[in-house]
This record gives C-alpha cells, structure tokens and sequence, in this order.
C-alpha cells in the first residue's frame, strides 16, 4: 500500500495528464484525445505543450513554431520563422504581421491553422505559462 502511495506521489510530482478540448492540433489530436506531459524540462521549438494564457484564462493545447531570438512574420503567403516557410497562410482576414520572440518567450501555433487561436491572436506566452511537455498520447 505504502508503495502504491509513493509510486502515485512521485508520479503526480513529475507527470500530468491532460485532455484535448477543440479541433486547433487536428490532424495530430482530436477532440477527446488524452495526453501524458511531463513536468519538467526546458520546451524546445517544435514541441507541442499544454500552456494557461492568463488573458484568457485557458488551458491550451499548441505546438512551439518558435523560441527566444526567433522572428516571426505573417503575411498573405504564409507563415516564415527567420526567413524560412513554417507553414501556408490561413488568415486571410489580417494584415501582415511580425513577432520577434524575446527571453523565455514561446511563439505558439495549432497544427489546424485555420482553428486555432494561438499566438497570431494573443502573441508570445511566457516560459512560466508552459504546465507541461507532451510526451504522449494515451488514447
């Protein structure tokens, strides 16, 4: 028993898990999906978090598309991180626009761009607001 209360404690310590909520990382999760983070760890670009933007105050499912000393531009051809393509433009709706990432700053975006509000919208988030690193997904 004591074992099993220890192997939980250490678990909740190092791990979390967490729930997909909407269709902005389609086609990578769905709706409904359930996913392993870990706790610990600095987040790298290209790997997808769970981050509460405090503005909002939402938990967020969102892959890191850039990090600090990055630039992001955003115009009707698409989306370029220091100069290279990152991914085809989907809104259409805005002008264009550029972020440059700062210290312990993450540029954030949904794989499904076309349903996602990310950093387009709010911008870069924060190192504090990242609650974890996915590592997998459960089911």
């Amino acid at each position: 028993m004591i074992i099993a209360v220890l192997i939980m404690l250490l678990f909740q310590c190092f791990f979390e898990v967490a729930y997909v909520n909407g269709k902005s990382m389609e086609p990578t999760f769905q709706n409904g999906d359930v996913l392993l983070l870990k706790k610990w760890g600095v987040p790298k670009k290209d790997d997808i978090i769970i981050a509460y933007i405090e503005e909002l105050d939402l938990m967020v499912v969102k892959r890191i598309l850039a990090i600090e000393g990055d630039v992001v531009s955003i115009d009707e051809s698409g989306v370029y991180v220091n100069g290279k393509k990152a991914a085809e433009s989907v809104d259409m709706k805005r002008t264009s626009m550029e972020f440059i990432v700062t210290a312990n700053q993450y540029f954030l975006i949904g794989d499904n761009m076309m349903d996602s509000l990310d950093s387009r919208i709010w911008g870069c988030i924060g190192r504090s607001a990242v609650q974890g690193i996915v590592i997998k997904k459960l089911f």
